[in-house]
């Protein structure tokens, strides 16, 4: 192949791949690591709403009254907690930090709290509520009801708040060059 050609043919790849091929080890793992993120974003965005919607005495009344009530609260206890532990804990260890009460919040509701829904939920209770408040309050009155999901509901807002767009951007940002960024961020 002549030397043209062989220029011509590396502008080509390079506009499609702009990878150099000792950049994939560690592009490779990145791409994974955001992958499996949004992939479980994209089921907990899907899950959470079907829980909620579909659970007993409720309906999309709940979610205006999760979304003020429960995630910007949590959003907002969870980013002073992460300012805190950022001045204290080094960037691995602040990683671990903030996704393992996710992890374990998950592997507790799988295993523990959506088994024993029947058991946790305050069915009886919410149905005096339901009774004694205005209409308007149902949305509330069910958030109680299935207390449960509304955690997952909230568990499942913060994790495409704070993994996905914290800690993944969080930790493209401190590995990649900026050079690299440019070339790198189109690909996710």
């Amino acid at each position: 192949m002549s030397q043209t050609k062989a220029n011509e043919f590396g502008k080509w790849r390079s506009f499609f791949w702009p990878i150099h091929n000792h950049e994939l080890k560690k592009l490779l793992p990145m791409f994974l690591m955001f992958f499996f993120i949004s992939f479980v974003y994209s089921v907990l965005r899907n899950t959470k709403d079907a829980l909620l919607i579909t659970a007993p005495g409720s309906g999309a009344e709940a979610i205006p009254f999760l979304k003020v009530g429960g995630v910007v609260p949590a959003a907002i206890i969870f980013m002073l907690i992460y300012a805190k532990l950022s001045n204290l804990l080094t960037k691995e260890k602040l990683f671990y930090a903030t996704i393992l009460p996710f992890i374990v919040f998950f592997i507790l509701f799988a295993v523990v709290l959506y088994p024993a829904k029947e058991i946790l939920h305050p069915t009886e209770l919410a149905d005096k509520l339901e009774a004694t408040l205005p209409h308007g309050l149902s949305g509330l009155v069910a958030t109680f009801r299935n207390w449960t999901y509304s955690l997952f509901y909230i568990f499942a807002e913060l994790w495409g708040s704070f993994i996905l767009s914290l800690l993944f951007w969080g930790f493209a940002n401190d590995i990649t060059k900026v050079t690299e960024a440019k070339r790198f961020y189109a690909l996710f």
